[in-house]
């Protein structure tokens, strides 16, 4: 937390599935770093749900998206847009993707709601597909004094990526270890806790996703002043996106291996020829201040929702 930062004065109920606590993953990232904006957050579960108790203390209830409906349509809730269900199906067509679009379809007309979204593009997309309305926009908060920008990477020839998954980028970031054996392409593979110092010794950050809403380890490595090289997706279609940072097309990562390969030679060069500078982009726009302040409009609007006032 910065020096004379306050937390939101206010208990919040997290919802979603599975336990943040017991799980890894960008969306249960962001609910972990709630606890460093509001002064109580209680995580719930479908196992652990209090219905009963949470209208009765009329706390409120932050949904990941499609579980707001795990709730009565009476009892306001807010729901936070972390991805468009619907085009990562288009993207990974699966069972289970098309079961998330479908939820999050039925959702999006439930009443009750102050809808809130990672970034811009994922508040347009939903809007242009469904039609509701998004009502604020706060993107990923990173602790800045601990993803302080610090690097000690002279000389190094450590690449790191998250690509844990197919539409992480698995089959590309393997191809590229293959053609540069004289880096050491590496997977982020460690702590959360130990996120920071693993980038601190890195000389740069690719993510290489066919999908994405707002990628928290974008966001971490970017508030890191890494370069990151990065595809076209989720955050990185925002009008108010990184521009200091190397972006490339899916199509060219994922199906044109000769085109993969020049693309990231091209971005090793740049790495001694240009000065990249992504954490400002960080320090303007995804800092736990800024997200503070706009977590308070939510919860004045909320407030309205609710007939009660949660912030002063």
């Amino acid at each position: 937390m910065g020096v004379g930062m306050n937390r939101i004065p206010t208990k919040i109920v997290h919802y979603s599935d599975p336990h943040p606590l017991e799980t890894t993953g960008g969306v249960q990232t962001f609910a972990r770093n709630l606890r460093l904006l509001f002064e109580e957050v209680e995580y719930m579960t479908p196992n652990s749900r209090d219905v009963e108790r949470v209208v009765r203390e009329r706390i409120p209830v932050i949904c990941d998206n499609q579980y707001v409906m795990r709730w009565p349509e009476s009892y306001p809730v807010i729901g936070f847009q972390h991805g468009v269900g619907q085009v990562k199906y288009e993207t990974i067509k699966t069972v289970r993707r098309w079961l998330t679009a479908r939820a999050q379809r039925h959702a999006s007309e439930r009443p009750n709601v102050l809808w809130v979204a990672n970034s811009q593009w994922v508040a347009e997309t939903f809007k242009r597909i469904y039609g509701n309305r998004v009502d604020h926009v706060i993107y990923y908060p990173i602790d800045v004094q601990r993803f302080d920008g610090r690097l000690e990477n002279q000389d190094s020839r450590l690449i790191l990526h998250d690509a844990r998954t197919k539409h992480k980028g698995k089959k590309p970031v393997a191809q590229l270890t293959e053609a540069f054996r004289d880096w050491k392409i590496e997977f982020l593979n460690c702590d959360n806790s130990q996120v920071h110092e693993r980038m601190r010794r890195a000389r740069a950050f690719i993510h290489l996703s066919t999908y994405e809403g707002n990628s928290v380890v974008c966001n971490e490595a970017m508030a890191m002043n890494l370069p990151c090289m990065l595809t076209r997706v989720g955050l990185m279609q925002d009008k108010n996106r990184p521009e200091d940072v190397f972006i490339v097309e899916v199509e060219e990562m994922f199906s044109d291996r000769e085109k993969l390969v020049a693309r990231f030679r091209e971005f090793l060069t740049s790495l001694d020829r240009r000065s990249y500078n992504p954490r400002a982009w960080t320090l303007s726009n995804a800092t736990l201040e800024i997200a503070i302040e706009r977590w308070k409009e939510v919860m004045r609007d909320y407030g309205k929702m609710a007939g009660c006032d949660y912030v002063t």
